[in-house]
C-alpha cells in the first residue's frame, strides 16, 4: 500500500495537514520535506529550534518532528514546551542514537514517537499518519469533553429553572391549601362568635413553638394545618350547645366530647390531611390521661399534639367565652404553671413561658 496515496484520498476534502518540520541539518530537512509533500501535506521546514518555538502559535500546525541535537535549542526543549503550550500537537523525534535508553527518555518526557536517523520514507510516512489519526482522537475527545460540559451546563440550567418554576407553583399550591383550610375553619367558627379567629391564632402559636422546637418548615406547616382544623368537628355539634352560656349537663359534655373524634373522621377521608388526624383526635388529651376521648398520656402523646394542646388551651383562656370573660394574662399563665405535668407536658409550658410564645403577633 501506498501510505503517501492513502493519506490523500484521506484528506482530499479537507485541508492538508501542517507539519513542522525542524533539523539543523539542511539536507535532512529537505529530504524530509519532499517525501511528506509528496504525500500530500503542508511542511514548514525551520533550521533552528528558536525560530520554531517564536512561529508556533502563530501558525496552524498538526504535528512536529524535530531533531534531539540542535545547536540553538534543543529537541527535548521544544518537546517539553510543546507539552506546556500545546499539548493536543503531537511530537515526532529525530535521533541518530539507536539506543534503548534515549527511546525511552523521549517517549516519558511526552513524544508520540521517535525515528532513528537516516530515516526510511515508509517508515516516516506511516509514522506520522498515526500521529495525525492520534492529534484527531484527541480533538475528537477535547471537542466531545466540550460538548458533553456545555451540554451539563445548560442541562443544569434548565433543571434549575424547572426546579424555581416547581418552587414557585409549589409555593402557590401551598398557599392555595392554606387559604382554603382558612375559609374552611372560618366556616366553622361562623357557628360560634366567640371562636371567631381562635384556630389563625393557634396555628400562629404552634407555629412558633414547633419553630423553637427546631421543626423543619415543611413540618411547621403540616402543624399549622392541624392547629386549623383540630375544632372541626365542632361543625358536627348542635349549635344550642355550642352557645350555652352556663354549665353543660352530663349529657351536653358527653356531645361535646365526640368533636375531636367526628373531626377526626371527616379530614380521615382526605389523603391530603392523614398525617394531622391525630392533632384533630388528641388535642384535648391530657398529660396525667385524664383527658379524652382516648385518655393517653405523657410520652405517648405526639409532639405535635402536647403543642397544640397548650395553645389551644391558652387562647381559650384569654378569649371571651359564653360562659365567662377572658381571663388576665398574668391569671392564664400561672394556670399554665398550675397544669404543669397535669394537664401540659411540662417542657411545653416551660418553652412556652420562657420564650414567651404567649407575645408571638397573632392576626385574626
Amino acid at each position: 500500500m501506498d501510505n503517501g496515496r492513502e493519506k490523500i484520498e484521506l484528506t482530499a476534502a479537507s485541508e492538508p495537514p501542517t507539519i513542522m518540520v525542524i533539523d539543523d541539518e539542511e539536507r535532512i530537512r529537505k529530504i524530509l520535506s519532499l517525501q511528506l509533500e509528496k504525500a500530500g501535506y503542508n511542511v514548514i521546514a525551520l533550521g533552528s529550534g528558536s525560530d520554531a518555538l517564536e512561529l508556533l502559535g502563530q501558525v496552524e500546525v498538526d504535528l512536529v518532528i524535530t531533531d534531539i541535537r540542535m545547536p540553538d535549542i534543543t529537541g527535548d526543549k521544544i518537546l517539553r514546551y510543546i507539552k506546556s503550550h500545546f499539548p493536543t500537537i503531537p511530537v515526532i523525534m529525530l535521533t541518530g542514537v539507536v539506543d534503548v535508553e534515549t527511546a525511552v527518555n523521549i517517549m516519558k518526557a511526552g513524544a508520540y514517537d521517535y525515528l532513528v536517523k537516516p530515516v526510511k520514507r515508509d517508515e516516516l510516512l506511516v509514522t506520522v499518519h498515526r500521529a495525525l489519526e492520534y492529534r484527531a482522537v484527541v480533538l475528537r475527545n477535547i471537542q466531545l469533553q466540550e460538548e458533553n460540559l456545555r451540554y451539563q451546563r445548560e442541562l443544569e440550567q434548565k433543571v434549575r429553572e424547572r426546579t424555581r418554576e416547581l418552587a414557585r407553583a409549589l409555593a402557590h399550591l401551598r398557599e392555595v391549601h392554606m387559604d382554603t383550610v382558612k375559609i374552611l375553619a372560618s366556616a366553622i367558627e361562623e357557628k360560634d362568635p366567640y371562636m371567631r379567629g381562635h384556630s389563625n391564632r393557634v396555628r400562629i402559636l404552634a407555629a412558633e413553638m414547633a419553630r423553637k422546637l427546631g421543626y423543619k418548615e415543611m413540618e411547621i406547616e403540616r402543624i399549622e394545618y392541624g392547629a386549623l382544623l383540630h375544632d372541626i368537628g365542632k361543625i358536627a355539634i348542635d349549635q344550642r350547645i355550642l352557645d350555652k352560656p352556663g354549665p353543660l349537663t352530663e349529657e351536653e359534655r358527653k356531645i361535646i366530647q365526640q368533636h375531636p373524634v367526628i373531626g377526626e373522621r371527616i379530614i380521615s377521608k382526605v389523603s391530603f390531611f392523614a398525617d394531622i388526624a391525630p392533632m384533630v383526635r388528641w388535642h384535648h388529651e391530657r398529660w396525667d390521661g385524664l383527658g379524652y376521648p382516648d385518655g393517653i398520656k405523657g410520652e405517648n402523646i405526639p409532639v405535635p399534639v402536647r403543642i397544640l394542646t397548650i395553645v389551644d388551651a391558652f387562647d381559650a383562656m384569654t378569649s371571651d367565652r359564653p360562659y365567662r370573660k377572658a381571663l388576665p394574662l398574668e391569671r392564664v399563665l400561672e394556670i399554665l404553671k398550675e397544669e404543669r405535668g397535669k394537664q401540659f407536658a411540662p417542657d411545653m409550658v416551660d418553652l412556652f413561658i420562657e420564650e414567651e410564645i404567649y407575645k408571638t403577633p397573632v392576626i385574626d
